[in-house]
């Protein structure tokens, strides 16, 4: 069975049809071949998974049968692709949480579209950008120990009170030098750093429909004006705008 689509070619594998599927040539994809792809994602080799994205296209990618509805097919499809290459991202050093988060609101997102031509685009979008965020982490592995724990408890406490003193704490280190060492590693200073990661984190809540007031309180920001203005200064345009884009 072939799911038709305009961009794709996806092969589904019926197991009540399993003999003449084998001996007209319709085999799963090979095992070797998806431990090679989820290798490349755990290496963040952008260029390797895009080579093996485009030879997926090429040649078609055969799959269990999942169900009998084939827009469903394709959604059960993606959600254990994302299942396999968040483990292989969190394999490749990056931190569980922003790669278990990425994955849910992945699957959340997947869950609305009524297209598999999108879901696939999408897949494929998303995965080069997970690809890209352990390469990105691997890198920031050069950084001193104490600003990799700092960059861990800011990015896991964002609803949480987060000021010099409390990472200082938790790092182990006085408060000057904290400072100090992470706009020396980072090139910006620990609070605008923080705020950063608090509206990078708004985006993601206004799309699932928090209110701004909300997102204001929970992120720690003093007024919902003022987080209003931060993320107008940021992104240029305002928390509505961008719901409604």
């Amino acid at each position: 069975m072939v799911i038709k689509m305009s961009k794709y070619k996806i092969n589904i594998l019926d197991e009540s049809h399993i003999f003449d599927e084998r001996e007209n040539g319709i085999i799963h994809t090979p095992y070797e071949f998806e431990t090679a792809f989820l290798s490349s994602v755990k290496k963040g080799s952008r260029t390797d998974v895009k080579n093996m994205i485009n030879h997926m296209i090429d040649t078609g990618i055969t799959v269990g049968k999942m169900s009998n509805d084939n827009l469903r097919q394709i959604q059960y499809w993606a959600v254990s692709s994302f299942t396999l290459i968040t483990r292989s991202a969190i394999q490749g050093g990056l931190d569980e949480t922003t790669a278990y988060n990425f994955s849910d609101n992945c699957i959340i997102d997947i869950d609305k579209m009524t297209k598999a031509d999108d879901i696939v685009d999408y897949v494929i979008q998303k995965c080069i950008m997970l690809t890209d965020m352990v390469a990105e982490n691997k890198e920031n592995s050069v950084y001193p120990q104490p600003i990799r724990k700092c960059l861990h408890y800011i990015n896991t406490h964002l609803h949480e009170k987060l000021d010099v003193a409390t990472l200082s704490k938790e790092c182990a280190l006085s408060e000057d030098y904290l400072s100090y060492l992470f706009k020396k590693n980072m090139g910006i200073n620990l609070s605008k750093y923080i705020r950063n990661q608090r509206l990078q984190a708004s985006k993601e809540m206004l799309k699932d429909n928090y209110s701004v007031s909300d997102i204001a309180y929970y992120l720690g920001f003093c007024s919902e004006s003022y987080f209003i203005s931060c993320f107008k200064k940021e992104f240029g345009k305002t928390p509505k705008q961008f719901r409604n884009q």
